[in-house]
């Protein structure tokens, strides 16, 4: 009798989890365009009675909306790589290893970010 390999996963269970990827992947691209969009609207509003106002400088700006692309990238790369599992039922390595770089970015931005407070 043989055994499934441990850790060998079929097309149709790649699939379900491809399906898992590209929902949290759109949720991650959906949620950065309505937040860069919300913030756009916070930065340039120049009414003085507005109660959300925008009081950092342009690198802090800068910096915000660079960290927004960077998530948005990274859901990009995770609906990418869903979408190929859904299609083909196998994983795409090259999206695999972007998303984990983009992670590991995201990751050590936000420790130098931390420790230079």
């Amino acid at each position: 009798m043989n055994s499934p390999q441990k850790g060998i996963k079929s097309p149709a269970a790649l699939r379900a989890l491809g399906v898992v990827l590209v929902v949290l992947g759109g949720a991650l691209m959906g949620g950065m365009a309505v937040l860069s969009w919300v913030m756009y609207g916070v930065i340039s509003n120049n009414d003085p009675r507005a109660s959300t106002k925008f009081t950092g400088s342009d690198s802090d700006m800068m910096f915000m909306f660079a960290v927004f692309a960077l998530v948005f990238f990274i859901g990009l790369t995770a609906f990418t790589a869903g979408l190929w599992q859904v299609i083909f039922g196998r994983r795409n390595l090259i999206l695999v290893w972007t998303m984990l770089a983009l992670g590991g970015i995201f990751f050590l931005v936000g420790t130098a970010v931390r420790y230079m407070q």
